[in-house]
């Protein structure tokens, strides 16, 4: 079984030139910046371009249309609309920032800021032991309750309700509730700190293309950053002077998420603030 209390060292001293994998997928292509409606039409190159987020074929699959109203994102060979304003939808694979409501002997139910509220097993908070047999002598299955795993190991004593967890979705459709693991990189309970909440489709602006705002965020104000793709980032600064001067910034990137040249001007802010503030 996991320690707990290593799993949040371990969280606490994550650099972020070492997550820059986990910001591929929603990262943002700045250099894109055109606003589409839906039922616009976005290629009709069908043979190089394929449907994303917030996208869609026509009947005959010869266009790719928007669903949204929002921001034309080219990311590799796909084609995204990135909306302007919207709600976060669970897809598996996500990377979220849930945080503990709820607990019974047998589930967690985590706050994931979506329309519903996702589960989390006891069993999907450990790694299991490869090496343990499901047949063990004197029925360790059977006490268990969960084949391979000691019944210490399935009850939800690991987390206590209002604990911030970086969780990955496991699996998510509209019949479901989302189900959710902490086991994983990076994933686990990450306490201190702060999180705050944005509106989910600026969250690539925060990251902005191939990871420049956020490094630049992190560099600029001397702290570790944990974004998510439900709209909450965790921050830990090396202290409330510099944790503050990045929560504006990251608000003032939500507020201005259309422009363009917004790295810059985020840039000059800081500098600036960083100068009044007597930050240098």
């Amino acid at each position: 079984m996991e320690n707990e209390t290593d799993n949040e060292s371990d969280n606490e001293s994550i650099e972020l030139d070492s997550e820059d994998e986990e910001y591929e997928e929603f990262a943002d292509d700045e250099g894109s910046r055109e606003v589409v409606v839906p039922g616009e039409i976005l290629t009709e190159d069908t043979k190089t371009y394929l449907p994303g987020r917030g996208t869609i074929y026509n009947n005959d699959r010869t266009k790719i249309m928007s669903l949204n109203i929002g921001l034309k994102q080219i990311t590799k060979n796909y084609i995204n609309v990135i909306p302007l304003r919207g709600f976060y939808t669970p897809r598996p694979g996500d990377k979220v920032i849930a945080l503990v409501v709820d607990k019974n002997p047998v589930k967690y139910k985590c706050d994931i800021n979506a329309k519903d509220f996702g589960t989390l097993k006891p069993k999907n908070t450990i790694k299991k032991d490869k090496s343990r047999s499901f047949r063990g002598s004197g029925g360790s299955r059977g006490r268990g309750g969960g084949g391979g795993y000691s019944q210490e190991e399935v009850n939800t004593s690991k987390y206590k309700i209002g604990d911030i967890l970086i969780v990955k979705i496991l699996s998510a459709d509209r019949i479901n509730k989302p189900e959710l693991t902490t086991v994983g990189k990076y994933l686990g309970i990450r306490n201190n700190g702060i999180v705050i909440s944005i509106d989910p489709p600026k969250i690539p602006r925060v990251i902005g293309r191939s990871g420049s705002m956020i490094k630049m965020l992190k560099n600029l104000t001397k702290t570790n950053i944990f974004v998510t793709q439900n709209g909450r980032i965790w921050i830990k600064g090396e202290d409330l002077a510099h944790e503050r001067l990045l929560i504006e910034s990251i608000h003032k990137i939500e507020d201005e998420a259309h422009t363009v040249g917004l790295t810059d001007r985020i840039k000059e802010f800081i500098m600036n603030e960083k100068k009044i503030r007597g930050l240098e």
